[in-house]
């Protein structure tokens, strides 16, 4: 733990509605649009909590990193190799929402580790808790032979993309995700990567 109280650890299973709350707030909309009605009753983060759970596969908690303050968690970062996504198994979602996201998978850079998630509490940012969580996802990759990480940031949103550029990432690629009344964003979304060292 840090001087400020802020500790970055492994996630576990019992985190899983924790890490649903700010995974669905990274997605900036993505998950309420797959998952929305589906099942009557269950939110989208009621939904992904169980596959947080779990320990396998690229929803787990396994690939997720956690920022902690007092007991409680207050960001997350979320990421595993971006070339499990051509093994996913999308058939249990509705055909024209995959089809409409289906831009981010055409603008991958396969290969690289891929950050899928960011996220922390509103309260506590502005405090140097992304930056550290970057830190642990950088060391995630090095640890896993990799080279260079990506990740898909909202073309609107522009707060993001200045941590992204302080962190060193350039843009890769834009993926042209059109306007949706459920998923409300402008421009589409960008790739962007930075390089990492090997150990």
């Amino acid at each position: 733990m840090s001087d400020d109280g802020i500790m970055i650890r492994p996630a576990q299973a019992d985190d899983a509605l924790d890490l649903a709350r700010l995974i669905d707030i990274a997605g900036g909309g993505v998950y309420e649009f797959l998952l929305d009605g589906l099942v009557p009753g269950l939110t989208a983060r009621e939904m992904l909590a169980p596959g947080l759970a779990g320990g396998t596969g690229s929803l787990s908690h396994r690939q997720s990193g956690l920022a902690e303050i007092g007991g409680r968690v207050v960001g997350v970062a979320h990421g595993y190799p971006v070339d499990w996504i051509r093994t996913e198994d999308y058939s249990g979602l509705p055909p024209d929402r995959v089809a409409h996201l289906a831009p981010f998978t055409a603008t991958h850079d396969w290969g690289s580790y891929f950050l899928s998630a960011l996220a922390v509490d509103p309260v506590f940012r502005r405090r140097g808790i992304a930056g550290r969580l970057l830190n642990w996802f950088y060391e995630r990759a090095r640890t896993g032979g990799f080279d260079r990480v990506t990740l898909h940031v909202w073309a609107d949103n522009q707060p993001a993309q200045r941590l992204y550029a302080g962190e060193g990432f350039v843009e890769a690629g834009r993926a042209a995700i059109p306007w949706h009344a459920r998923l409300p964003h402008e421009g589409g979304s960008i790739l962007l990567r930075r390089s990492v060292d090997r150990d």
